[in-house]
């Protein structure tokens, strides 16, 4: 008898953020790139951990916003460019916009003029 394992879970997160008055930066860790397909995840985490932290659950709290909700958001990607990280009115992940920069001063700036 053959047995296989099927392993079905997706790539690990390798990640760190912060804030930064009104920005959230998230910046990738390993070099595969691979955190940009993961953004819910991604996303979801660090909501539970701003949750963890004011300890507000807006899964329960129908008055409660989204943890996200008015943070402007960045990434930074396994090249070392920003992106702005565009969100739904949920706080879900909706797209990334490429910054073209590598400067976090000036990503900063470009993000918190962006609709």
């Amino acid at each position: 008898m053959n047995a296989s394992i099927i392993n079905l879970t997706s790539t690990p997160l390798h990640f760190d953020w912060g804030t930064d008055g009104l920005v959230l930066w998230i910046e990738e860790l390993d070099g595969t790139d691979s955190l940009t397909t993961q953004m819910d995840e991604v996303m979801e985490r660090i909501g539970f951990a701003i949750e963890l932290q004011t300890g507000w659950d807006h899964r329960t709290d129908s008055n409660t916003l989204h943890p996200l909700y008015g943070y402007r958001l960045l990434l930074r990607d396994a090249t070392g460019g920003w992106n702005a990280v565009k969100t739904d009115e949920t706080g879900h992940f909706a797209g990334l916009i490429p910054l073209q920069e590598m400067d976090y001063e000036i990503a900063y700036e470009k993000v918190m003029w962006m609709e």
